[in-house]
């Protein structure tokens, strides 16, 4: 297993042979990305660039600028929500020029404009979500807080390279009717952003129906119309279980709750997962998302940014950690799940996934890390491969079944 401190560089595995020389591209062998900017934007979505990291960009950079489509470039890195930290990355290490001054990217102030651009909205998220923080925290409810909000702050360590969208609340299932009332003395209400993003419009009956009475471990979000130049609606959503109901796992709160650990989130004394239970959360929605037609149907089912999520929490996790994991892994019994997101997630971070913690949880039968729809009754198999499929915004032209999952997709 690599250490936690030991610098591993680009060279050592993660990018080579192709657009990117320097080495092979580890599991996934020398042709793995069918094009350079999308070479570009795995090498650059990374928790850390090492010197050795830098140069090598900077080489690739240097020899192949006039080859590269940059619209192709920023409009995968904005889909796979990494727009922000590709943008820090080039800017921060100045990677938009050559050793000798020449610009080697076009519109360097785009790259500027989007990190300064994530770091405001970021911080008019930060003071609404931190009322509603607050808010919580004199009822005295119960609560802690779940992905985007934690891991911005708390793991990426710059609020500004992971863009956020909703604060995500996770509390008893019996507390809910007193989140109800807090939201209504909030000002938010159970809906969306009506289409000309003038008001927030209620979910119709059908939608509301379903979901309380399928999707029993989380509710429809509440919303508060926001800023239309910088934000345009703030979301909080409210989950019971961290388990997709179609997993057949018990209510989990008071196991999570009791384990959460004490935290600042927005300058408020909060609350968050155990360090564990963040990795097993991760584990959990890569699977799912990647699988569920709902998902897949929003093109939010393989982002590069979920999988930077959980090479984050892994590269700051001591060096025992797969003790933890392996633990609460096999109590809820979700060892596919876990060697589906960690096989994936090495394929794109082998410097931080190492080979052991993937072997960790491997299934005897793994023929179901090309298959979709387990979640959704179906059982479906991918014809292409899961780096072809990464970048190519029509593979839902190859997908075989429908959601049955009313809602707004644009809040997933």
């Amino acid at each position: 297993m690599t250490d936690i401190g030991e610098e591993r560089s680009l060279s050592d595995g993660v990018l080579g042979d192709g657009p990117l020389d320097g080495g092979s591209l580890g599991p996934l062998g020398p042709s793995a990305w069918p094009r350079p900017e999308h070479q570009l934007i795995v090498a650059l979505a990374r928790p850390e660039l090492t010197p050795a990291d830098r140069a090598t960009i900077r080489a690739f950079l240097t020899e192949h600028r006039a080859d590269l489509e940059w619209g192709e470039f920023i409009d995968q890195a904005a889909r796979h929500q990494v727009l922000p930290i590709v943008a820090r990355q080039l800017t921060r290490h100045r990677l938009t020029h050559s050793e000798d001054g020449k610009p080697l990217i076009p519109y360097r102030w785009i790259y500027s404009d989007v990190y300064e651009g994530s770091r405001r909205r970021n911080e008019m998220l930060a003071k609404e979500y931190a009322l509603v923080l607050r808010t919580l925290n004199d009822s005295g409810l119960e609560y802690l807080i779940r992905k985007g909000p934690v891991l911005g702050e708390h793991v990426y360590h710059d609020p500004a390279l992971r863009r956020i969208s909703n604060l995500d609340v996770f509390m008893r299932r019996d507390d809910y009717p007193t989140w109800e009332k807090l939201a209504a003395g909030l000002g938010l209400q159970m809906g969306e952003l009506s289409a000309d993003g003038s008001s927030i419009v209620p979910f119709d009956r059908r939608t509301v129906l379903y979901w309380r009475m399928n999707l029993t471990n989380t509710s429809l979000p509440y919303a508060r119309l926001g800023d239309r130049d910088v934000v345009e609606s703030y979301l909080v959503s409210t989950m019971f279980s961290l388990f997709q109901p179609m997993l057949g796992i018990k209510d989990d709160a008071e196991d999570f709750l009791t384990r959460s650990i004490p935290t600042t989130l927005y300058g408020e004394p909060s609350r968050m997962l155990h360090p564990s239970d963040q990795m097993l959360d991760s584990l959990i929605q890569i699977h799912l998302r990647a699988t569920l037609f709902y998902y897949i149907e929003s093109g939010k089912d393989l982002l590069v940014r979920n999988f930077l999520d959980l090479a984050h929490l892994i590269r700051q996790a001591p060096p025992d950690y797969l003790d933890g994991l392996r633990e609460r892994v096999a109590q809820f019994g979700v060892e596919r799940s876990a060697f589906y997101s960690l096989h994936h997630t090495r394929l794109l971070y082998p410097e931080v996934v190492s080979a052991e913690a993937v072997e960790a949880f491997r299934p005897e039968d793994t023929g179901y890390l090309d298959e979709y729809g387990g979640f959704d009754g179906g059982r479906f198999v991918w014809q292409r491969s899961f780096a072809e499929r990464l970048f190519d915004r029509r593979r839902i032209e190859e997908v075989a079944g429908r959601s049955q999952v009313p809602g707004p997709r644009s809040m997933v």
